[in-house]
């Protein structure tokens, strides 16, 4: 049976990542790998993409690398859907739940089962910015019963632990709405194939509006450092640029993950040595505010009134809307190379996320104004190596 939790009223914590959330939206860590990946140059290796499906966003591989299950939109809550990577085949995850059959994301579990992000009582209201302040976790078993409420509100993505514990429950972290802010959390998710819940809950990090420190929200990535820590995204308030920032698990303690400025989001390969990124370095290449202009244009304003900015407005409007392409990054941010070359032209390439195997990505095309000349849909890209 699910149960439904009330609805909350966002606080200023959700509307500072709800301007953060506009525009955006993350893919989830890719499970256990294979060692082949440590063997791809993901620089200079040989790389071609295919377009799945004309339709389709926020990818995610299953554990062995053979299915993607995605939703329609990325602003808009949908049906959750899975391609066969094989026959090419298509069918709908959730459909058969009727009014309740909306997700804002659908992520893979090890085993098979699936992770579901949505509005209360999956009634679709939710994605894009409103699931700053309105989404909640359920669980889906393999078999597609009826989902069961984890009984946790969240907000943006989910890190995902590629190996599950000796007892088969798997590690999550996830950021949350509390009463005075934002707690990134870590769970294990424990499952019987029938129900599911979560155990061990602990505060990693958590966020106040106004708090002392350069980090602000957190927006849970990836497990990282063989699983020690969580990667988040955030914006830097004082700088007003986006960073990647990670948390020890054990001691608490909060590191810029890149020793260079300027990241979007990232999400690291198997491998841990590359992330793949999305950024608007192609269609803001220099600008002052190239940080947070990714969003737009009431995203941006809303970030800029949250930094003091008295002329928010003003600088919103010629400071937004810079789309996003793909890159793979080594981890010490000196190195990058482009994967997509879209965001010139008003299309953007978003919803990245690695096989399991690292030798493949997923990600979404999407042309807004329809002028790009690019074909939006769903595509895979796959790196050529030994």
């Amino acid at each position: 049976m699910t149960h439904i939790i009330a609805a909350r009223k966002p606080n200023r914590a959700a509307r500072i990542l709800s301007a953060a959330l506009l525009t955006v939206a993350f893919p989830l860590t890719a499970p256990a790998a294979t060692a082949k990946d440590a063997k791809i140059d993901y620089l200079t290796a040989p790389f071609h993409q295919e377009r799945l499906l004309d339709w389709g966003n926020r990818p995610n591989w299953s554990p062995d690398g053979r299915r993607i299950a995605f939703t329609k939109d990325d602003l808009v809550d949908s049906p959750a859907y899975e391609i066969d990577l094989r026959t090419k085949k298509v069918r709908c995850l959730t459909c058969k739940f009727g009014a309740t059959q909306f997700v804002t994301r659908i992520f893979y579990l090890p085993d098979n089962s699936f992770l579901i992000e949505a509005a209360p009582g999956m009634k679709g209201g939710s994605g894009g910015a409103a699931d700053a302040g309105r989404t909640q976790l359920f669980w889906m078993s393999k078999k597609l019963a009826r989902p069961v409420s984890l009984n946790s509100g969240a907000m943006g993505d989910i890190a995902i632990a590629r190996i599950p514990k000796a007892d088969g429950s798997v590690d999550i972290a996830w950021s949350r709405p509390t009463a005075t802010g934002l707690e990134l959390t870590k769970a294990r998710l424990v499952n019987d194939g029938r129900t599911a819940r979560l155990a061990d809950q602990q505060a990693l990090y958590t966020y106040r509006p106004g708090q002392p420190g350069p980090a602000s929200f957190p927006e849970a990535y990836d497990f990282i450092d063989g699983g020690r820590s969580v990667m988040f995204w955030t914006t830097e308030v004082a700088t007003l640029d986006s960073e990647m920032y990670k948390v020890d698990i054990a001691t608490k303690a909060v590191s810029k993950v890149y020793a260079t400025p300027s990241h979007n989001e990232t999400h690291v390969f198997p491998n841990e040595r590359y992330g793949l990124e999305e950024a608007n370095i192609h269609s803001d290449p220099d600008g002052p505010y190239r940080g947070i202009s990714a969003h737009i244009k009431p995203g941006v304003e809303q970030i800029l009134r949250f930094a003091g900015k008295s002329n928010a407005a003003e600088i919103a409007a010629a400071n937004s809307g810079k789309g996003f392409d793909i890159f793979v990054i080594t981890m010490d941010g000196k190195s990058r190379r482009a994967l997509t070359n879209v965001s010139r032209s008003g299309a953007q390439a978003h919803q990245s996320t690695a096989s399991p195997d690292g030798r493949r990505i997923a990600f979404a095309i999407k042309d807004p104004a329809g002028k790009s000349g690019h074909s939006a849909g769903l595509y895979i890209g796959t790196f050529e190596g030994k």
